[in-house]
């Protein structure tokens, strides 16, 4: 991996440089002659608000696209392209000399990718060069026989190597291994897409120590790159391993939407197929078989995930706590949506059958459900107005059932800056909980 790779994309020189051009840029298209600033330049900024608010209007109100309200990081930059767009060609026509007219061909590009750095900035997606090449991370093949367990009688296939009683090996590797894979869907039949392992350097040693296992999740649209990518989670969990004498829980990321965006799972039994099934039989049992791992006590277990791998954690922790007594939802819903609506899910995914979509809804199994094994976090953003309220509302009806569960508030809105908290901030949370830690 080149230093170029860990160039920072949303702040730092690269950030200011691209918004410094684009502004300049934008300039040039807008002020050039009195007559073209008087005439063109108002009827280029009228039509591109026009289409700025007919894509909000399309894209939020008809299709409901995002899901939730988008902020101005998003359309302002929407707005300044679309404008740089609209004075092209009358810019174009007015500058006669070849270098004028190279300018403004070199300038609509720069406002371009100056709006695109900056929504990139706001939501976080890209941190660095090597996330968007994907060169930032080196994918390696997924080990086919993990090293010996650790003899002794302190540590067994069944019991977590504690911090305490872990005397790692001269060789045991700095770093942890990031590795892609595919999980089949043996019990449920679904058929899912890619997903990503990532092994602490414990696990990788020779003999190996015993460690706990986290299903993260991730949102949509996305897939299980994003936790690597925006959540920058191998570096996160090498800075982890490294305080903690290599230990970390195996992280099994997988595709929890059957590689489909347009019609999202929503983590449940339904007529698109048995995604909770797979997350909650054909996940677990793959990782205790292929892995060598989780095959003790279900405190060994933990589900956390981001918005709507959020949502899904909650679901499967409170619709299958014997498999993941221990969850953490970042930003997640108060229930699995789809832009269409609540009736429109129940029409499509359960034949119109409301009853059961509650036995599966988490807020409807909270009513009546009884979790006295289970323990969670409920972490939103401090500016995200539209999920906050939502996890607050979940946070209220898990502890009304006298669950074990805490409420974080965690700087940021409804993009990476929140959701990388929303685990770095519960990793000692996490690893205490499995009983590694003290």
């Amino acid at each position: 991996m080149s230093d170029l790779s860990k160039l920072a994309l949303i702040s730092g020189p690269v950030w200011a440089v691209f918004t410094t051009l684009g502004v300049a840029a934008l300039l040039w298209l807008l002020l050039v002659g009195k007559r073209y600033v008087l005439i063109t330049v108002p009827l280029a900024v009228a039509a591109a608000l026009t289409v700025t608010a007919a894509v909000w209007f399309v894209t939020e109100r008809v299709w409901n696209v995002w899901g939730a309200p988008q902020p101005l990081q998003l359309y302002v930059p929407i707005g300044l392209s679309l404008l740089a767009l609209a004075l092209a060609a009358p810019r174009f026509l007015r500058g006669r000399r070849i270098p004028a007219r190279l300018a403004t061909a070199v300038a609509v590009p720069l406002v371009l990718l100056a709006a695109a750095v900056n929504v990139n900035a706001y939501y976080g997606n890209y941190p660095t060069l090597g996330t968007l090449t994907g060169t930032g991370v080196q994918i390696q093949a997924l080990p086919t026989t993990p090293a010996a367990p650790a003899p002794g009688p302190v540590v067994t296939p069944t019991a977590l190597t504690t911090e305490a009683s872990w005397n790692p090996p001269p060789d045991m590797p700095t770093h942890g291994t990031v590795a892609q894979t595919t999980i089949p869907g043996t019990v449920s039949g679904v058929k899912p897409g890619g997903g990503f392992v990532w092994l602490p350097p414990a696990y990788l040693a020779s003999p190996r120590a015993v460690v706990p296992v986290l299903v993260l999740l991730h949102g949509v649209p996305g897939g299980s790159m994003d936790w690597i990518a925006g959540g920058q989670l191998p570096e996160l969990m090498d800075a982890y391993a490294a305080a903690h004498k290599g230990l970390a829980p195996i992280i099994v990321m997988p595709d929890a939407n059957q590689g489909s965006v347009a019609e999202p799972t929503l983590c449940m039994d339904t007529s698109h197929g048995k995604a909770a099934t797979y997350l909650a039989a054909d996940v677990p049992g793959w990782i205790k078989s292929t892995l060598d791992a989780g095959h003790g006590s279900a405190r060994n277990w933990a589900v956390a995930g981001f918005s709507y791998g959020g949502t899904c954690a909650l679901q499967l922790a409170v619709n299958f706590p014997a498999v993941f007594p221990t969850f953490i939802d970042i930003s997640g819903e108060n229930a699995p949506t789809i832009p269409a609506g609540q009736q429109a899910l129940i029409n499509g995914y359960f034949n119109g059958d409301a009853a059961a979509f509650a036995r599966q809804n988490p807020l409807d199994v909270l009513k009546t459900g009884n979790f006295p094994d289970t323990a969670g976090l409920i972490t939103v953003g401090a500016a995200d107005s539209f999920y906050k309220p939502q996890g607050e509302q979940v946070y209220a009806a898990a502890k009304a059932t006298g669950m074990n569960v805490t409420l974080q508030t965690v700087p940021g809105s409804h993009t990476w800056q929140a959701w990388r908290a929303g685990l770095a901030n519960n990793l000692d949370w996490l690893m205490q909980r499995y009983g590694v830690v003290p």
